[in-house]
């Protein structure tokens, strides 16, 4: 046999069949299939010998097979002839690896073919068509073993009718027999009347009308014995014997095909009801699956809920923070003394300088601790049932600047997420962290840059009062 390609045969235009193993399987399942086998061509070969090992399940894509067991005389007989669709070997493939008839092709054929542990392996991957394989395979089988049981059938009547005219020929040749012998006794008879009255007529006539007419009853008579034993059929006798010895074994081997038919139904309701407890599973899975798919669909609207309320209420705060801000500083300008505010002067280019380095380098600038100088900051979780509170001059964790405004960054505690908040960014020292290491990195990679944070340290309001002055 030559292994073929697939990708050929498939140019070539040949193709599984639908029916028989692979009998209402999905076209995805039924390609899947196929790759798992392997295709074969063979011209007048012989695919496995009676009672030897055979590890493989044929099917005929092209061509015929004819199958042959040994009878009780060791001779070889035709049970079947396969054609294009027709398996062959499903008895070795469920029962031991050993091939219950001798099969060998007729011509050119080109086969398919899939070992016992490929089948297995491709049944476990590929669950939801298993149980349909399986009754495919019974299916086949049982139509194989009443075409078998018919022909067994045909052949047991066509015996049982030819025996019983050889017992009335043979009765009649037993009828013929008899009255042969009655015949010979008649013949013997008359043949000894005649001797006694040829002594007593010595000096008669040598032929008178008694005479003649016992003669020609006596060659009558053995004309009758010649005819009748011509007639008898001396080979009968035998002929009933070996019909006899065939019924025999007809009626063996339609004992096998019963106790083979017993086991595959009793495999193949096995087989449904692991297919039934398969599907029940399947369908307890699919309700399973769903309410987890509705559970998840139901949370993810939940949290998107609560993210949009979180956004609102961080805008909220952030107006609330700036308009007390400026009532603050209203207050403050009115009741404290001017020379205890002092306000960096920066300048707005180099805060816009760190701001641009910041969202471009966020790994470097975040996250950094910053201290809180004007007010306590109140760090709430996001469903806003539970808020910490960090006093003036603790330190808090700037991660980022604000996404809605950059007059704010989004703080929390140490390296806990849980608790957060927006704050301004003169509610912290901020800006000058961040210049320390812009300063740094710009210093790292060849660019001299002096920090107003270090010089410009003088009152904005006493810089006021100076310059009214």
């Amino acid at each position: 046999m030559k292994t073929l390609f697939q990708e050929d045969l498939l140019d070539a235009g040949y193709e599984l069949p639908t029916s028989g193993l692979c009998y209402n399987l999905d076209p995805d399942d039924a390609k899947a299939l196929i790759s798992e086998g392997e295709w074969l061509l063979a011209e007048d070969e012989l695919i496995a010998r009676e009672g030897e090992s055979q590890q493989y399940l044929y099917m005929i894509v092209s061509g015929s097979v004819d199958l042959s067991k040994k009878d009780d005389r060791g001779k070889q007989q035709t049970i079947a002839n396969l054609g294009t669709g027709d398996t062959f070997g499903e008895v070795a493939f469920l029962r031991g690896h050993i091939a219950s008839a001798t099969s060998e092709t007729r011509g050119l054929c080109i086969l398919w073919r899939m070992d016992h542990d490929q089948l297995l392996s491709f049944i476990g991957s590929h669950g939801t068509i298993a149980g349909q394989l399986c009754l495919n395979l019974a299916g086949l089988l049982a139509d194989r073993l009443l075409k078998e049981n018919k022909l067994v059938s045909k052949v047991k009547m066509d015996l049982e009718e030819a025996i019983s005219n050889l017992h009335s020929a043979s009765e009649e040749d037993t009828l013929k027999t008899t009255a042969l012998k009655e015949l010979q006794s008649k013949v013997e008879g008359l043949n000894h009347a005649t001797r006694a009255r040829r002594k007593n007529l010595k000096k008669g006539l040598r032929f008178n009308p008694v005479s003649m007419v016992s003669l020609a009853v006596a060659c009558l008579a053995v004309i009758g014995m010649f005819s009748l034993y011509n007639s008898f059929d001396h080979e009968a006798p035998v002929r009933v014997l070996a019909l006899e010895e065939e019924l025999d074994a007809m009626k063996k081997n339609e004992e096998f095909y019963l106790e083979l038919k017993k086991n595959l139904e009793a495999e193949n309701e096995e087989l449904v009801l692991e297919n039934k407890n398969l599907n029940t599973l399947k369908t307890s899975l699919s309700e399973e699956a769903q309410g987890l798919k509705e559970e998840l669909s139901f949370r993810d609207h939940e949290y998107d809920s609560l993210k949009a309320k979180l956004m609102e209420s961080q805008e909220e705060l952030a107006a609330l923070i700036s308009l007390e801000k400026e009532a603050q500083n209203e207050f403050a300008l009115v009741d404290v003394d001017p020379s205890q505010l002092y306000v960096p002067l920066i300048p707005q280019e180099f805060l816009d300088e760190i701001k641009d380095w910041s969202h471009a380098n966020s790994t470097l600038a975040f996250p950094c601790e910053v201290k809180v100088v004007n007010e306590a900051v109140i760090l709430s979780d996001l469903s806003l049932t539970a808020s910490v509170e960090v006093e003036v001059g603790s330190t808090v964790t700037i991660t980022r600047f604000h996404p809605v405004s950059e007059e704010y960054v989004v703080a929390r505690q140490g390296d806990n997420e849980t608790f957060m908040a927006s704050v301004h960014l003169d509610n912290t020292n901020v800006m000058e962290v961040l210049a320390d290491k812009y300063v740094a990195h710009m210093k790292g990679i060849g660019r001299q840059i002096s920090n107003p944070f270090l010089s410009n340290r003088f009152s904005q309001i006493d810089k006021n009062f100076s310059e009214e002055n």
